[in-house]
């Protein structure tokens, strides 16, 4: 019997904070269906929604979200801020310092920045469902 394809969803929204809700919904929508308990998902909310928040006054960001046997893969982008790639793939920052990347390392259990293309860029982000 061949395995089910992954499941896979992309929503194209403005990236401004107005549009947050419907982005929480959606990712609410798959934690749903994936059984995600409530601090799962929250984490996942803030990581996606802090890239958000990092990629500025960029206009529409995508956001697919991708069922995994082992959990879910959600990819934002195309960002265009490098900051964000810096950020992310820079030297550890000093203790005690909140950034970018000690945030996703806390929230979600991987990431990694993959190019996009004209030098923008796709963040990736999985988070592993537990106990399932």
């Amino acid at each position: 019997m061949p395995a089910e394809a992954p499941t896979r969803i992309t929503l194209e929204t403005p990236a401004d904070r107005a549009f947050h809700p419907v982005v929480r919904l959606v990712l609410g929508g798959v934690a749903d269906r994936l059984n995600l308990g409530f601090e799962e998902l929250d984490d996942l909310q803030l990581a996606v929604e802090r890239l958000l928040a990092e990629a500025g006054a960029q206009g529409t960001v995508k956001i697919s979200v991708e069922v995994l046997d082992q959990g879910i893969r959600a990819r934002v982008g195309p960002l265009k801020e490098r900051t964000i790639a810096d950020a992310l793939q820079g030297p550890e920052a000093a203790p005690g310092e909140l950034t970018l990347r000690r945030i996703l390392e806390t929230v979600v259990d991987s990431f990694g920045v993959e190019e996009a293309t004209d030098g923008e860029l796709v963040v990736r982000l999985d988070k592993a469902v537990r106990g399932t």
